[in-house]
Parts: C-alpha cells; structure tokens; sequence
C-alpha cells in the first residue's frame, strides 16, 4: 500500500519537464497542486517531504500519488461523477415549457405560480417535485419571478388617477404658484 515508487520508476512515462509544463498551464488549484506532489515524487523525495512542502495531509499525498500510478497524467483531475439521471424526458420538459408559455388557464393575471407548476408537471407527466426544485426547473427555463404590484383593496382608482395627474402638473410646474 505504501510502496509508491519514486524518481524515474514514478510515471516512467512522463518526463519531469512534461509535469512542469503541465503544473505552469494549469489553471485550476486541486490539479495544480497535484501535478505538484507528482513533481516532488518524480524528484525521488518521500511523502514525509512532499507533505512538508506541499501542507497536505500524508494520506491525501499518497492518494493522489497513487491516482497519477493508476491513471496517468490524467490523474490530475477528478473523476466526473455523473450523478442521478432527471425525472423529466427532453420531450416532457419541452411539452411543460409550451404549456407554461401559453400562460395558466384559470388565471387572469397571466402569471404561474409555483404551485400551479407543480400541479401541471404532475398532471402531465406524473413527477412529484418540491416547490424549490420547481423554482428550479422554471430558472433553468427561463422564468423569472414576476409579481403583479400589490394594490390596497379599499384604493379608489379615480382618485389615484386625479392624484397622479396632479402630481405631474406639480413636477412641469404648471401647478405652482408665482412668488
């Protein structure tokens, strides 16, 4: 488990100019540093140096050191984990997204709201989703939050409106009086 080899016997491969060259291009941290305990290995210095220099712990050294023996070069950078595959189809998404353009039928507004969504997305395609994940779904669509301006039940509209147009009088000037 601890026998790693070392020097010219570590990526016998790969050339310690060829590591460098790969450290200086590199732009993000994790492979940097490490291509920089490969560097270290193939300079024949031990784990006990190489974590001294690097500020790593000996285990996640040696960890590394033996990704670069199984993988190669390529060792330098994780594994893409593909994750759980989604719930909606393309076609399911793509069907919701019409329905969801066309607007809520028994809303006057226009406006969805999260619950509708997931009721739709239930209906049609039979998927249970969290209020949050919807709100997801509906970002990574395109949507955005959109609330129709909140209006005081008892607000007459005529006098808002002969106050708005006072107002703009007032702001030409043609309200004030002369000094």
């Amino acid at each position: 488990m601890w026998n790693l080899p070392k020097g010219e016997d570590f990526l016998p491969d790969v050339s310690l100019r060829e590591l460098q060259r790969a450290f200086e291009g590199e732009k993000v941290t994790k492979p940097k540093m490490r291509l920089l305990c490969a560097i270290h290995r193939k300079k024949a210095e031990s784990l006990d140096e190489i974590t001294a220099q690097t500020g790593l712990k000996r285990r996640t050294v040696h960890e590394t050191l033996r990704r670069f023996c199984d993988r190669g070069l390529a060792g330098k950078n994780s594994i893409k984990q593909e994750g759980r595959p989604p719930s909606l189809s393309v076609g399911q998404r793509r069907k919701i997204l019409k329905k969801l353009e066309a607007g809520p039928p028994h809303n006057k507004s226009g406006l969805w709201t999260t619950k509708e969504v997931r009721e739709l997305i239930r209906k049609e395609c039979g998927v249970e989703y969290s209020p949050t994940h919807t709100w997801t779904l509906l970002k990574a669509a395109g949507f955005s939050i959109q609330r129709p301006r909140p209006r005081h039940y008892k607000a007459d509209e005529v006098e808002a409106k002969r106050f708005k147009k006072r107002l703009l009088c007032w702001e030409k000037g043609i309200g004030k009086k002369a000094m």
